[in-house]
């Protein structure tokens, strides 16, 4: 290594297969051919350090110009700034900054986590899931169509059907209503209080009348027959008639089936049905939230 002009030069040898150390004191010139040809940016790790300072509600962000560049709208800002001429350039000091009106921190921020953190390859951890929609959510606004495409399948694989739903809704993304709808009326759970309250009355309804609609009862306890305790799936706590079980042949204090119950009986789903009226459902919803917006 040494100086030249003020710059340092490293000069790096390779040491030659089976050699045991070389030490070079005298520095390699470098060609004056080589020095004299313009230098090139290598077009993936030359970056520019820009900083722009943004303002979201009351937080200020500085952020490297090249990242904020991926978006559209931003890269279509700088642009027009640079036609401004000597006006001086919104985003260009923390005094300055560029406001983002309708934003909420906590989203710009994990809008930069992921930006970030996706820079340098593809092999990167993927974000947690908590920070997907918001991250989504900017990056649509924004229009950071790679990053878009990146955090889309993401959604897809760590969102669970209720919030599918309402992701679909957000952002316009049809295909995922019906699969996401259908496992909710084939799971075994009705929704919870907070899924109904994600997912709307509408929804709620459609997924409570399918799951009635299509589930056949079938096995549990057939009527006109004895059933001891334990096939029933009671215990006895004194008393009973003694007969002879319907199920396993077992004469003991039994129970007598008057009627098909509710309890303890499997069900039966109708899925090929239900599947059809579920997409014809959600077509139709999709069909009139369209008229409405026209």
């Amino acid at each position: 290594m040494d100086q030249d002009d003020g710059q340092w030069v490293l000069h790096f040898v390779s040491k030659p297969k089976g050699s045991s150390s070389i030490v070079n004191n005298t520095p390699n010139e470098v060609p004056s051919t080589q020095s004299s040809k313009p230098l090139e940016r290598h077009p993936e790790f030359f970056f520019d350090n820009t900083l722009v300072a943004i303002q979201v509600e009351q937080t200020l962000f500085n952020v490297h110009k090249y990242q904020l560049a991926k978006s559209k709208v931003f890269s279509d800002m700088f642009e027009m700034a640079k036609s401004e001429g000597n006006l001086p350039e919104e985003g260009s000091s923390p005094e300055n900054p560029i406001k983002l009106e309708g934003v909420s921190v906590s989203d710009f921020a994990e809008l930069l986590r992921v930006l970030y953190a996706n820079q340098f390859s593809d092999d990167q951890i993927a974000p947690d899931p908590s920070s997907v929609i918001p991250a989504f959510r900017l990056a649509n606004v924004f229009n950071f169509s790679k990053l878009r495409a990146y955090l889309l399948p993401l959604a897809e694989k760590n969102l669970d059907d209720v919030d599918k739903i309402v992701f679909a809704r957000e952002f316009n993304i049809k295909e995922w209503l019906s699969p996401a709808h259908i496992r909710l009326c084939k799971r075994e759970t009705v929704p919870s209080t907070e899924e109904a309250s994600k997912l709307g009355v509408q929804s709620v309804l459609m997924i409570l009348r399918m799951r009635e609609q299509h589930r056949s009862q079938k096995g549990g306890l057939a009527p006109g027959n004895y059933y001891c305790y334990s096939c029933a799936g009671f215990q006895n706590k004194g008393g009973g008639t003694w007969a002879v079980c319907g199920h396993c042949g077992i004469e003991s204090s039994c129970l007598y089936c008057n009627a098909p119950g509710k309890i303890g009986s499997n069900a039966d789903m109708n899925e090929a049905a239900l599947e059809v009226e579920v997409k014809k459902w959600v077509e139709d919803i999709y069909a009139a939230r369209v008229n409405s917006k026209q």
